[in-house]
């Protein structure tokens, strides 16, 4: 099942929900106990999060349900999002935690 089928790109509820199940929400909270509060330790929480939720905010920017601004602001944030977790400071093996 596909989110849209015209659509090569069409993102699949099993990848949604596999991307999802990487999130390991125990994980997670542990690691942000242990990561320091500053900028460093914020963009590693948000790479290792919006890695995982990424393909959902992707679908959700396209349902015609909801209100076309709503989808707009939506889509907008996650190209900021990306722009800063794309960013080449921040190397592909940059992982949350990793250096504790």
């Amino acid at each position: 099942m596909t989110t849209d089928s015209r659509n090569p790109n069409a993102v699949s509820f099993k990848q949604i929900d596999q991307s999802v199940k990487t999130l390991d929400l125990a994980t997670v909270e542990q690691e942000n106990a242990l990561l320091p509060d500053n900028l460093s330790g914020r963009v590693q929480k948000l790479v290792k999060v919006y890695g995982s939720i990424k393909p959902l905010l992707t679908v959700v920017s396209t349902l015609p349900i909801i209100p076309s601004g709503w989808r707009s602001a939506l889509a907008v944030f996650s190209q900021a999002v990306e722009a800063v977790v794309s960013a080449p400071e921040i190397s592909a093996d940059f992982r949350a935690g990793k250096d504790l």
